[in-house]
This record gives C-alpha cells, structure tokens and sequence, in this order.
C-alpha cells in the first residue's frame, strides 16, 4: 500500500500528510536545503560542480566549488554561519533570475588539494543556467518503503538538466562556456554517515536527451530512483543495475541497466575521465567524477559521484 492510498483510506489528503511530515523534519538538528550545480563544456574539457547547503538548525552552511579540467583538478571547501543569503557562500553566489534560469558566480581562489606545496588557481565565473527539461521528483519514483529508508539522506529531491553559457576566467586565461549539465535541490535530513554508500550519475547526450539516476544503499536495502529524457517528458526510473570497476579504490568504469516505469530497458556504459575528492562528515569520502557515458550509439558527459565509507 503506498503512502497516498494509505492517507486517503484516513480521510486525510496526502498533501496534507507531507506538509506534516515535512514540518516535523524540519526541526531536525541535520535539516538541510541544498543546491546543487554542474556542467561540462566538451570543447574546452572543463567541467565544474558547486554546492550550497544550508543546516540552519546548526547554524550551519557549507559550500563546495571545484573545477576539473587536463591542466587542473582544484577546489575549494569552508563552512560558516547560516545568514539571511541562503544562496550565497563565501565566493560562490547564486540568483534565480527566473523559473528554470539560474546565474552563477563565482570569484575567489581555488586550490590543488593533492598538491605537496599549495598550488593557487585565481577564478572568476559568470554563467547563466538554464533549464531544457521539467523538474523531476524523486517522489515519482518510490513507494512508501523506499520514502522511509531514504528519510535520513533527503526527504525532497529535485532534478534537472540545462545549458550553461557564460564566462570562466582561471589565471587571466578566458574559456568562454557552452556546457551541459544538472542542477539538484534537496531538502531533509542530511546524514552523510547515514547510508552504506550512494552512486548519484547524470549525463547529458544533447539537448533533448539526458538521465540521472541515483542508488542509495542503506541498512534496509537499496532505492533507485531518477529519469531518462528523450526530448519529451522525464520517464521515472525505479531500477538500476550497475556493476562498477574500480582501479585502487577509485572507480573507473561502470555498466547500468536503468529500468523505467514502462518497463523500458536503457543500457549505459560508462568510463571516468577524472575525478576530484571530497571529504565529508560521517566517516565517508564523496567522490565527483567527470564520466563519459555512452547509450545507444550516443556519447554524453556528466558528473558520476560515488559516496563509500573512507578505506
């Protein structure tokens, strides 16, 4: 019995159950609204990923930026106090110029994190995002089951692809961008020792066709939830079947079988290009790979991350 049958057999509206729900999540120590960004721009082989979260319960806000590209794979990651700019981090800043369209900026320094003596890369970033599919709800995925098991990672997922053009400037060298990528909002929960491990892989093949799809591990077994685009309509994926090869204990090339409502079958190959690190609270190491993805004949990039307990 799912969720909504469940509350409407109690004369109660499921609307009204997860405005409730949602309410009492909220005043969870770990509550946490993320934002999320990523795009690659295959001519110039440069990829970045930023995130703004905000844990406002622990007055707290986190923030990540990282460019990866042949000549660097550099970032930058602080917490400070929640403020009344829930979109703005140190350098990183955000603005929703409308539905679907986002500006995103950034001027500050990044940094080698591998590097024996700190190596300093100068960046300044003036992208606009827009979107070029509907917003996906992970609530058009799961049941009531996998709702529970996942309440303690997010309780509201959102995912969508889109174009990025704009500007990077790293060291005085200009790139002018025409990239893909995705964006994701999360509110809930936000425990990073919480699961056995997540893969969370998206990548885009043009501009009407791109897939996300996310696998969460936990105690009580595995979600699976996201979409593939096909320049129509988000089709919810409810299974994954992905074996991974890992090559000293970063991975390295991935196979999936991603399953739609439908019944459709999708079968991607996928091989990473680079990677960067990202510690974590938790005891666990977030790993952001810029992957190439290969799908009926069609080649396509985007961020595959990994989320495993540190070694």
């Amino acid at each position: 019995m799912v969720m909504k049958e469940l509350y409407t057999r109690k004369n109660l509206e499921y609307s009204d159950y997860m405005d409730t729900n949602r309410e009492i999540l909220k005043n969870h120590e770990e509550w946490n609204e993320s934002y999320y960004f990523n795009f690659h721009d295959k001519n110039n082989d440069l990829t970045a990923f930023m995130r703004i979260g905000n844990k406002v319960n622990k007055n707290e806000k986190s923030m990540f930026f990282f460019l990866m590209s042949p000549k660097q794979i550099a970032g930058i990651k602080l917490e400070t106090p929640c403020n009344d700019k829930p979109l703005n981090s140190a350098s990183l800043d955000y603005e929703e110029l409308e539905k679907g369209k986002w500006k995103l900026r950034f001027n500050g320094s990044i940094f080698d994190p591998l590097a024996e003596v700190p190596k300093e890369f100068k960046v300044k970033m003036d992208v606009t995002w827009e979107a070029l599919n509907p917003i996906m709800d992970y609530v058009d995925c799961v049941d009531e089951k996998q709702t529970k098991m996942s309440s303690n990672i997010a309780s509201e997922h959102y995912e969508q692809f889109g174009k990025a053009i704009g500007i990077i400037e790293i060291n005085g060298e200009l790139f002018e961008i025409d990239a893909l990528g995705e964006r994701d909002l999360s509110r809930g929960v936000r425990e990073w020792g919480s699961p056995k491990m997540w893969m969370w892989i998206n990548s885009e093949f043009s501009h009407d066709e791109a897939f996300n799809i996310t696998k969460l591990s936990v105690d009580e077994g595995d979600v699976d939830a996201g979409y593939f685009y096909t320049g129509s309509v988000n089709e919810p994926l409810v299974k994954s079947d992905i074996d991974v090869e890992f090559n000293n204990g970063i991975p390295s090339t991935f196979r999936m079988v991603l399953f739609d409502k439908k019944g459709t079958e999708y079968a991607v190959d996928g091989e990473v290009i680079r990677f960067g690190m990202i510690p974590v609270d938790g005891g666990m190491i977030l790993i952001e790979t810029l992957s190439k993805c290969d799908w009926d004949d069609k080649e396509g990039y985007g961020i595959a991350e990994f989320l495993f307990p540190k070694p």
